[in-house]
């Protein structure tokens, strides 16, 4: 099993500490791994690294990390930014407008982590301890690291939409993300309002993880390779986010 790339192999914050099997694990064929460890310095590890993790519940109270160093992410530069003209129309029409959606960046974590667990049910990979450690994170998260929680609200400041994701250094990257079904559009005006706070807050780009997803495309991501992504996330890292202090909440449409 040692040979085959599609092996799962537990990882832990030993494997993160040393370069050489740091660069073992990059150049591998291998993208997922497992691990027991739900500490914050793990989690940071992986981040550091290069890795997106999710997790899963095997049962007879056998919760897994789910670290994956993937083979292609998809990555939104500001220049890309696209947003079709159906959509144009409908933020410019009187029924988007008399919602008074905005964007509220440093939502209330728990209040968006429900939301995720109601559209998504058993299927959300956003188990109890994940969003436990989300929680720690957010004050123990480090400078080069922040977790974010995004809400899209209505005029009544009801929670439409959301998503759960991460900066490290200057970039930003999504975890995992929900939309009311019953609101038109609100999912797609909540990716392109966040796109536009993160490109006038300084951030470098965004990772939006696995491409495979024709929304993030559809949005402008473009697929990169796992070497080309480690290189830009390395400097991203690296760099602090330049850009001008906003206001936490924006206006959706």
């Amino acid at each position: 099993m040692e040979d085959d790339p599609g092996a799962i192999e537990q990882i832990g914050i030993e494997d993160l500490a040393s370069a050489d099997r740091l660069a073992e694990i990059w150049a591998s064929g291998r993208h997922l791994y497992w691990s027991m460890d739900w500490s914050a310095d793990l989690y940071l590890a992986l981040v550091r690294a290069g890795f997106i993790t999710t997790a899963c519940d095997l049962g007879r109270n056998i919760r897994l990390l789910i670290p994956e160093i993937q083979k292609a992410y998809a990555v939104l530069d500001w220049e890309n930014l696209h947003v079709s003209r159906s959509l144009r129309r409908w933020m410019r029409s009187e029924g988007c407008r008399d919602q008074g959606y905005e964007l509220v960046v440093g939502y209330d974590l728990p209040e968006v982590i429900q939301g995720v667990r109601r559209c998504h049910g058993e299927a959300s990979w956003l188990i109890e301890p994940y969003g436990k450690l989300l929680e720690e994170l957010q004050t123990s998260g480090g400078p080069d690291f922040e977790v974010m929680a995004i809400g899209l609200v209505d005029r009544e400041r009801q929670l439409i939409a959301g998503e759960i994701g991460y900066r490290y250094g200057s970039s930003y990257t999504s975890l995992t993300g929900f939309s009311d079904c019953s609101r038109r559009n609100t999912g797609k005006l909540q990716l392109f309002k966040l796109a536009e706070y993160l490109r006038d807050a300084g951030f470098a780009f965004w990772n939006l993880g696995h491409p495979h997803m024709p929304y993030k495309t559809e949005l402008g991501a473009r697929i990169v390779g796992r070497a080309e992504f480690l290189k830009r996330w390395w400097t991203a890292g690296e760099s602090p986010r330049q850009g001008r202090n906003l206001r936490e909440r924006r206006n959706g449409a």
